[in-house]
């Protein structure tokens, strides 16, 4: 009996030693894959500095939003983040500068994208794919277009301008700061709802078209809020109207197109945050992450809105349907107007 169970605990002994080891290969197993997992999952971390593209010259409401936002960006990536400027072509030489760079997380893209959708009709065919070339990431923010004119102008709303013309048969001027540009579409819009005579005068840049608007050269001007509120408030511009659903706080007496008669005359400069196509998931969470983070900040929210720019982000597809939506807006426009690049 006592050699019996000596065998029977033997036994069992040996069956208790396997089963350890199999636990042990099972639990070896799961670290192994939950390591792998967390690797998988882990942020990207960037080891240099990063590009940000901006394709329009310094001294603009892009470039201005583009620098109030790199540098806390470059705290949240742990690397600095470069603006650079690359003007010309209407954006295009700055957006073919960022399709042609790799995946790889250190080049992204902010664009304005009223001028981003019209190049899409304008200036067809593009050196680039929009929709094959780049990805997106995040909305960034937006700017209603307010319609200004210079203080000295005997006429005072946008009515008596259009009944002028029609009684004169002098047409209305408008500036901008570039064909194609949502100062631009504005005022076709306009021309296009009252069938009004009206020219378009294109400046190099927001700046000398103000200029000459002030001066009284040109009759008026549709123009982002940050830009053009300090010369309404020091009384060189006079504001006659905002192209937003609702007043704005930052002018409550300037009346909305639709009040004035404009039905979804809705226009505004919008920004977003492009990437060359390709980028690694882990690079694309990291980068909208970060950026989402920023647009988050008191502080950065504080000096966009002193700059009349609302702040807001968006999924990866959200901003691409925003965009798809502004090309079908600004296409409509640009064929109806009969607009073409000389």
């Amino acid at each position: 009996m006592a050699h019996i169970r000596f065998q029977h605990e033997a036994y069992f002994s040996y069956c208790k030693i396997q089963f350890l080891i199999y636990l042990a290969t099972i639990l070896s197993g799961l670290i192994c894959l939950l390591f792998s997992l967390s690797v998988l999952a882990a942020d990207w971390i960037p080891n240099k500095s990063i590009r940000m593209v901006v394709p329009y010259a310094t001294g603009g409401t892009t470039d201005l939003i583009g620098r109030i936002i790199s540098t806390p960006l470059a705290k949240e990536l742990g690397q600095s983040v470069i603006v650079d400027n690359k003007s010309g072509g209407g954006g295009v030489i700055g957006v073919l500068a960022a399709t042609n760079s790799q995946p790889d997380g250190y080049t992204i893209l902010m664009p304005a994208l009223g001028a981003y959708a019209a190049n899409e009709t304008l200036l067809q065919p593009l050196p680039y794919n929009s929709g094959k070339d780049l990805q997106a990431l995040t909305f960034i923010g937006e700017s209603p277009l307010v319609l200004v004119i210079s203080s000295a102008n005997s006429l005072t709303s946008l009515n008596q301008f259009i009944a002028r013309s029609k009684e004169t048969g002098q047409p209305i001027t408008f500036a901008s700061g570039g064909i194609g540009l949502a100062s631009h579409i504005a005022g076709e819009l306009v021309k296009l709802q009252t069938k009004t005579e009206m020219t378009h005068i294109a400046y190099k840049g927001g700046g000398p078209a103000m200029i000459d608007v002030i001066g009284g050269q040109v009759d008026m001007l549709f123009a982002p809020v940050g830009s053009v509120l300090p010369l309404v408030q020091s009384g060189k511009l006079r504001a006659i109207a905002i192209a937003s659903k609702e007043r704005s706080t930052k002018l409550p007496n300037v009346p909305t197109m639709q009040e004035l008669g404009f039905p979804n005359f809705i226009m505004a400069e919008s920004w977003g945050m492009l990437a060359p196509a390709g980028l690694p998931n882990d690079v694309s969470r990291k980068l909208r992450d970060s950026i989402i983070s920023v647009l988050q900040q008191p502080d950065v929210i504080k000096r966009c809105d002193e700059q009349g720019v609302t702040l807001r982000s968006s999924t990866p597809q959200q901003l691409q349907d925003y965009i798809q939506s502004e090309i079908k807006k600004y296409r409509e426009v640009i064929i109806n107007a009969r607009i073409k690049v000389e």
